[in-house]
This record gives C-alpha cells, sequence and structure tokens, in this order.
C-alpha cells in the first residue's frame, strides 16, 4: 500500500498551521516553543537528580523522550513516522528506525567494554553521539532525548565521570555533527571538554 506521505507530514500539525498538535491546547507556534523549553528543562533537572534506569536499548530511549516530552506531545516515545532531513544531513528511513536503533545500541554496549583510556572514552563518545542522531528516532526532540541518554550512560558505564553538556562548545559540536560523516575529531574534542570526573562535576553543583 503506498504511503500518503503529505498526509503522515500533516498529521502532526494542527489543520492549517505550523504549530505540532499537543497536549495543552496551544495554537500559536512561539507560545508552544516558549512551553516547550520551560516544560523539558524542568524534565531534565529532574531526570538529573533521578535518571531512568533501564538497559540503554531503545525502550530505555523512548522512556526518556516520553518523560521529556510526554506532558507536551502525543507521539512522545513513539518513533517518526515520516522522512526527515537537516540541511545536508539524512536521517535514517522512518521504516528502518527500530532495525538501526536497535543495531547502533547493541554495538554501544558492546563497544564500551573495550574501552580503557579517557581518549577511548571520548572516541566511542562521538562516534556513538553522532550514530544516534542519524538515526533521529522521533519527530521532535531528538537532541534533547539522546543527550540525556548519553549522559545516563556515562554514568551507568564509565566510572567515575560524569558528562557536562555545558561545557561543550555548541557551535563547535555543531560543526562538528555536520562534517561527522567525514571525520569525528570536533566532535570528539568537545566530548574530551566534557567528560569530567565525577568529584568535579559534584564540587560544581554544590
Amino acid at each position: 500500500m503506498k504511503k500518503d506521505y503529505d498526509k503522515l507530514w500533516d498529521d502532526y500539525f494542527i489543520e492549517g498551521t505550523n504549530v505540532f498538535k499537543n497536549k495543552l491546547g496551544i495554537t500559536d507556534y512561539e507560545e508552544l516553543r516558549e512551553k516547550e523549553v520551560e516544560i523539558t528543562f524542568e524534565k531534565l533537572v529532574e531526570l538529573y537528580k533521578e535518571p531512568i534506569k533501564g538497559n540503554f536499548d531503545k525502550e530505555h530511549l523512548c522512556k526518556i523522550h516520553e518523560y521529556i516530552f510526554g506532558d507536551i506531545y502525543p507521539f512522545a516515545g513513539k518513533y517518526r513516522t515520516v522522512y526527515m532531513q537537516k540541511n545536508h544531513s539524512y536521517f535514517t528511513g522512518e521504516d528502518d528506525i527500530d532495525f538501526h536503533l536497535k543495531e547502533v545500541l547493541k554495538e554501544m554496549n558492546n563497544e564500551i567494554l573495550s574501552c580503557q583510556t579517557f581518549n577511548d572514552y571520548t572516541i566511542f563518545l562521538a562516534q556513538y553521539y553522532y550514530d544516534l542522531l542519524v538515526v533521529h528516532p522521533f519527530r521532535e526532540g531528538n537532541g534533547r532525548t539522546i543527550r540525556e541518554f548519553i549522559r545516563e550512560f556515562v554514568l551507568e558505564k564509565i566510572p567515575n565521570y560524569t558528562l557536562d553538556w555545558s561545557l561543550m562548545n555548541k557551535e563547535n559540536l555543531d560543526q562538528g555533527i555536520s562534517y561527522g560523516f567525514f571525520t569525528k575529531t570536533l566532535i570528539i574534542n568537545e566530548f574530551a571538554r566534557a567528560l569530567v570526573p565525577s568529584e568535579q562535576n559534584s564540587i560544581k553543583m554544590r
């Protein structure tokens, strides 16, 4: 059966607008964006204090997305149903999300066992951060969800370290992502800034 791509795309929006269907009853684009920032910030603070437990598989990632966006969007925690690209970046096709996400996360959980040095960890994190962004499983909120997922992964899997995203240079990171197909060097450099000893991060939070 041939897909009606226009309908699938339009189903995400309030009819006749560029505003996502939402649980807040908001019909103005800027108002929804402001409310989204406010709510998701609160949710991320909550997750900082009490991360979602899981096996760092697709279900775990979806639970994080649902927790962050569940009070806002009906598609929270669900894969996107439309094809997406950003600038010159092409994301995994909607029909292949489940397969590729499972493969990336399986490799991620296996490869971490081979890391031994700080440099190993930064290369590892840069690679799988980029890979998850390429899969881009959700219609909205991929960046925030993947960053939280990786932060929790570091807490669980990399002894004596935490990940502080605020230490990264956002412009350098964004540029690194745009070049990520060819080289991960810029992304690696930013993870080297943000991967800090646990005691250093705990002192900062006092």
